[in-house]
C-alpha cells in the first residue's frame, strides 16, 4: 500500500482520512446520489488591495513549493474505476488585444532563482525512467524577449498563495477570460480547509512580470478533492481560481487576463496514448524562476489518472499538460480546435528517484460519476460577470 505525502518544503506525512469539519461530511450513497459541490471561497470586499500588498519581492522569493508526493512503488494502471465519458474539447483563444508595455511590472528580487531544498526527487541524472521518455527544456530561450508576448506561451503563470504553514507556489494557467486552472491542492487541503492570498503571475521569468500581477475573486476545487482527505492520487485533484480584472497602472477601463494573453482550450475525457507539452516553475530546474517545458506522452495511471515522464518537481504543481501546444506551422494536418488544449493539471511526484514522472487528473465533465468535476467548476466561473 503506497504512503501520501504532502511536502512543503520539507516533506511530512498527511494523514489520509483527517477529520471533516462538522457539516460537512457526506455518506458514499448521498454521494452516488447527485454531485456533491465543494463549498467556493469567494474574496472579501477590499481584498486586491490586501493581496497587491501582501505579496512583497521578499515574500514571493521566500514562498515554498507546495508539491505532492508518492512513496513505494511506481503505480501504474485505472486501479480505481470512474464512470467512463464522451470525449469534449472547448477550443482556446488567442488574444484579443495587441501586447502593451504597460502591463510590465519590475519584480527584483522577488523572481531571481530561488534555492529551496528539500526537493525529494532531486539527483544529477537527466535520462527518461518509469519507461516513459521525455525531454526537458526552458520555455523561454535564455535572453528571449519576444516569446512571453505572444499566444500561446503567455498563459502559464506563477501562482502564490498563503496556507496556515506560510506562504507557498505552485503553477496555473489561463482557461479563459478571468479563470485560470491548477491543482486542488494548490487552493485547499483536501479537508474542507481554503488557502488565501491567491495572486497569478502570468508568464513571469526571473525579475520580470510582462503582464503584470493578478488578484483573485473566487476559488472552488472539485468534490473529489475537497472531500478526499488530502491524498493522491486523487481522481480530480483540480481547482478554478477566478481573477478580478484590472487596469493598466490603474488608469482606463478594467480588462480581462485573457483577452490581453489569449487563454487555452481544454478537453474532458482525453483519450490515451496523448502526446503532451507539461509547463510549469520547478525549483529544481532554474530554481523557480523560469517556466519549464518538458516532452513527453500520457500513460494509464491510477486513480483517473496520466502520467508522463519529467524532470519537473517542486512548484510544477497546478502547471498544465497541453496536447498540441504552440503556434503550428503551415502543412501540418488541420486541428479542428486549434490545439493549445489543456488535459490535465500537475498533481504529484514520487518520491523514489528513479521515477522520474509526474501525475495528473484526467478532466471529467460536469456531474460525471455523480461527482463535481472539473466541468463542474468551469460552470461555477462563467457565472461570474466577464470570466468566460
Amino acid at each position: 500500500m503506497p504512503k501520501y505525502f504532502r511536502s512543503t518544503g520539507a516533506l511530512r506525512a498527511f494523514i489520509l482520512g483527517s477529520a471533516i469539519p462538522a457539516g460537512l461530511l457526506l455518506t458514499a450513497a448521498a454521494q452516488a446520489q447527485a454531485p456533491q459541490a465543494a463549498h467556493a471561497m469567494q474574496a472579501a470586499e477590499g481584498t486586491d488591495a490586501q493581496v497587491r500588498a501582501y505579496w512583497t519581492p521578499e515574500r514571493l522569493r521566500n514562498a515554498k513549493p507546495l508539491d505532492m508526493h508518492v512513496t513505494g512503488a511506481m503505480l501504474k494502471g485505472r486501479q480505481t474505476k470512474v464512470v467512463s465519458g464522451a470525449q469534449q474539447i472547448f477550443p482556446g483563444r488567442g488574444p484579443l488585444e495587441p501586447y502593451d508595455p504597460a502591463w510590465a511590472v519590475d519584480l527584483s528580487g522577488g523572481l531571481e532563482p530561488l534555492k529551496h531544498a528539500a526537493i525529494p526527487n532531486a539527483h544529477s541524472r537527466l535520462v527518461g525512467s518509469g519507461s516513459i521518455p521525455y525531454t526537458t527544456n526552458r520555455l523561454y530561450p535564455q535572453s528571449d524577449t519576444v516569446l512571453y508576448k505572444v499566444y500561446p506561451y503567455a498563459t502559464i503563470g506563477h501562482l502564490y498563495f498563503t496556507e496556515p504553514s506560510g506562504d507557498y507556489q505552485c503553477s496555473a494557467s489561463v482557461i479563459r477570460r478571468n479563470v485560470i486552472a491548477t491543482a486542488g491542492h494548490c487552493v485547499n487541503d483536501g479537508n474542507g480547509n481554503y488557502y488565501s492570498n491567491w495572486e497569478f503571475i502570468p508568464a513571469d521569468n526571473g525579475s520580470s512580470a510582462p503582464y503584470g500581477t493578478w488578484t483573485w475573486e473566487a476559488a472552488n476545487v472539485s468534490s473529489d478533492w475537497y472531500y478526499g482527505g488530502g491524498g493522491v492520487p486523487n481522481a480530480q485533484d483540480d481547482a478554478v481560481i477566478v481573477l478580478a480584472q484590472q487596469k493598466v497602472n490603474g488608469k482606463g477601463k478594467a480588462k480581462s487576463l485573457g483577452d490581453v494573453t489569449g487563454y487555452l482550450g481544454y478537453e474532458f475525457n482525453a483519450g490515451l496514448p496523448t502526446a503532451i507539452t507539461q509547463i510549469g516553475y520547478p525549483c529544481n530546474l532554474d530554481g523557480c524562476a523560469d517556466p519549464i517545458a518538458t516532452y513527453s506522452e500520457d500513460t494509464s495511471g491510477p486513480t483517473n489518472n496520466f502520467q508522463w515522464g519529467t524532470y519537473s518537481y517542486g512548484g510544477a504543481s497546478g502547471g498544465p499538460e497541453i496536447q498540441d501546444f504552440g503556434q503550428a506551422p503551415s502543412g501540418v494536418p488541420s486541428e479542428a480546435y486549434g490545439g493549445n488544449i489543456l488535459v490535465s493539471s500537475t498533481s504529484y511526484d514520487y518520491t523514489n528517484s528513479a521515477y522520474e514522472v509526474d501525475g495528473g487528473s484526467v478532466l471529467m465533465a460536469a456531474g460525471q460519476g455523480g461527482t463535481y468535476n472539473f466541468g463542474d467548476l468551469i460552470n461555477y466561473a462563467c457565472g461570474f460577470a466577464n470570466a468566460c
